[in-house]
């Protein structure tokens, strides 16, 4: 990924509590938008590369921190911050049934986590649903010295939020965000999930394979696909899922901050979870 900035002209850094700010961590890059409460409007928007690739949560930590403390379009005291970690291991748990002493025990199931992970837990807008993920505890403790009320989601948190908007109109919707190096899949029918997860994927053709299996187990014949996510694998894959599912589409930003005009389309799909995960609430 390239450095991007984008500021719209209304931007008042010294202005204290009037900005939200939403926060993308993930290995191959820092990004974060800033929501202005007056305009309901997200006016800045940043993608900065490490100055060198990190190995290993400890140098992620530390390379996130050095990027917060250097950079000048941060607001100064921002009136919320949320904070998403781009990871794959997460699980979805009856909330009636979460229990948070064995939630370890729980997502160690089916995902590898580390002796110096923290679990961490994130309300979804899904029914008696408590998402479970982990995140390492360096790059937790970075954070919260700099920002001690932020709040901590994996990217699935804003996903879905973003899905319960239109998945009760179709009879299968399926929701897919591409990662850098795997993608978020969601199904709904008729309003109910029935799946979510995660997918490693080296090339579209994996992506594809992957949202067939899952829809042949469950054998709907009219599908709605909507996508966003990383710019040149959402577009490579659109052509090839629209020849077995027409109804494939790239999905529009439509979240409850309108956007500065400096933040082309483009943009607008790559990072769609930051700037849903943008909120003062």
């Amino acid at each position: 990924m390239d450095n991007i900035e984008k500021v719209d002209e209304t931007y008042d850094l010294n202005s204290i509590n009037a900005y939200c700010l939403s926060i993308r961590i993930s290995p191959d890059g820092f990004s974060f938008c800033i929501a202005d409460k007056q305009q309901e409007k997200i006016v800045a928007f940043k993608q900065l590369q490490y100055a060198n690739r990190p190995i290993g949560s400890e140098e992620l930590a530390e390379a996130v921190y050095q990027l917060i403390i250097k950079e000048e379009h941060l607001p100064k005291e921002p009136a919320k911050v949320n904070v998403i970690y781009v990871t794959p291991n997460f699980t979805l748990v009856p909330t009636s049934l979460l229990l948070p002493e064995k939630a370890k025990e729980i997502l160690s199931l089916t995902h590898a986590v580390d002796d110096l992970d923290e679990i961490h837990f994130s309300q979804t807008n899904i029914e008696d649903s408590t998402l479970v993920f982990s995140i390492p505890s360096a790059i937790v403790s970075k954070i919260k010295s700099i920002y001690p009320a932020a709040r901590l989601m994996p990217q699935v948190t804003p996903f879905l939020s973003r899905l319960q908007q239109d998945h009760r109109d179709h009879a299968c919707f399926v929701g897919v965000h591409i990662n850098e190096s795997f993608f978020d899949l969601s199904i709904f029918s008729n309003g109910k999930l029935l799946l979510l997860n995660a997918y490693t994927y080296e090339s579209p053709s994996d992506v594809l394979y992957h949202i067939a299996n899952a829809l042949n187990a469950f054998q709907h014949s009219e599908v709605m696909i909507s996508l966003a996510g990383a710019t040149e694998e959402r577009l490579a894959i659109i052509p090839a899922l629209k020849k077995f599912y027409s109804n494939t589409i790239n999905d529009p930003y439509i979240g409850d901050f309108t956007l500065s005009y400096k933040i082309e389309d483009r943009i607008q799909a790559q990072f769609a979870n930051l700037f849903y995960s943008a909120t003062c609430e």
